[in-house]
């Protein structure tokens, strides 16, 4: 079934780009009403903006939302992130400026202030979107594709010559469980050298050691070090987590990377959705089905029928 959380949350902290101070009220919301952003900071008469592949502005280090009166919500992939992977459908985020905020650079605060809020099924059907045919998209520098699968399961390649990161790869089936065990506590890293130039162009001007992890070289400059020796592959597919809730659906599919970021990510949500051959809207025939009890990702041809 949809989902939504039972009480309020309220997140304050600072966006990683612009580095200007945050409030969310994150609110529950009713079913199909989907994720959506409020901006209490603006004077319009349209201060929503929806999660949705249709809304994305941009994908350069973060990806970002804009409606159709231009008002823009930045760096939502880490919050999308926590809401896909606990399963909430629906929720109304209100934030008091334009970048959600950054935390520790990962999901695991809001993960953790979402569980606290509780978590409680709502009394329509959760409809699940199934890749059907192969779609892929290439840039100079990488590709990412989707397959069709049973699950949704994610599989992620980076390189990074020279450096400490070097090659890494990690494969995950998602489900409430494996989300919180080994993804959503994967902080966002960046190299020393781009820093700089980063911040010249208006970006990382809130970064720090707190909210991310820096590579110099075959050193991480952290003192604390890394959560895991392949923080960084993991941190990428969180990423990559949050920018494919933008489909507004739960997805049925083998998401596979190599050297991709958000731009690449949105593209191929774009191209998914641009031939109703792509893929099929999954809805559910039996409420009654155990396949209902959680969110597992797991699917029976005779609980489901599919439409366009």
């Amino acid at each position: 079934m949809q989902k939504t959380i039972k009480n309020n949350v309220k997140i304050v902290g600072k966006g990683v780009h612009l580095g200007k101070p945050v409030t969310l009220n994150i609110k529950p919301a009713p079913a199909n009403f989907g994720i959506v952003f409020k901006r209490l900071d603006v004077d319009s008469n349209n201060p929503l903006v929806e999660a949705n592949f249709k809304n994305i502005l941009s994908g350069e280090l973060c990806t970002s939302l804009i409606n159709g009166d231009g008002i823009s919500v930045k760096t939502v992939e880490h919050l999308l992130a926590a809401f896909s992977g606990l399963g909430i459908s629906n929720a109304l985020v209100e934030i008091d400026n334009e970048e959600i905020p950054i935390l520790d650079g990962s999901s695991i605060k809001f993960v953790e202030s979402l569980i606290k809020a509780g978590i409680c099924k709502q009394d329509e059907p959760l409809n699940f979107c199934s890749v059907k045919k192969a779609v892929k998209v290439v840039s100079k520098k990488g590709w990412v594709k989707f397959e069709p699968a049973d699950n949704f399961i994610l599989t992620v390649f980076i390189d990074y010559p020279n450096t400490c990161i070097g090659k890494q790869n990690f494969s995950l089936m998602i489900s409430k469980d494996s989300f919180q065990r080994e993804l959503c506590d994967n902080r966002t890293f960046c190299l020393r050298d781009d820093i700089q130039n980063m911040r010249s162009r208006g970006f990382a001007l809130g970064g720090t050691l707190d909210n991310a992890v820096v590579v110099d070289g075959y050193s991480v400059i952290n003192p604390t070090g890394l959560r895991r020796k392949d923080e960084f592959v993991r941190h990428k597919m969180l990423d990559a987590l949050g920018d494919l809730a933008l489909s507004g659906l739960p997805l049925l599919g083998h998401y596979v990377s190599y050297c991709a970021g958000h731009q690449l990510n949105n593209q191929l949500l774009i191209k998914l959705f641009s031939n109703h051959s792509n893929y099929e809207i999954l809805v559910p025939n039996n409420l009654n089905s155990d396949k209902f009890v959680d969110r597992s990702f797991c699917l029976s041809s005779q609980n489901y029928r599919a439409v366009i």
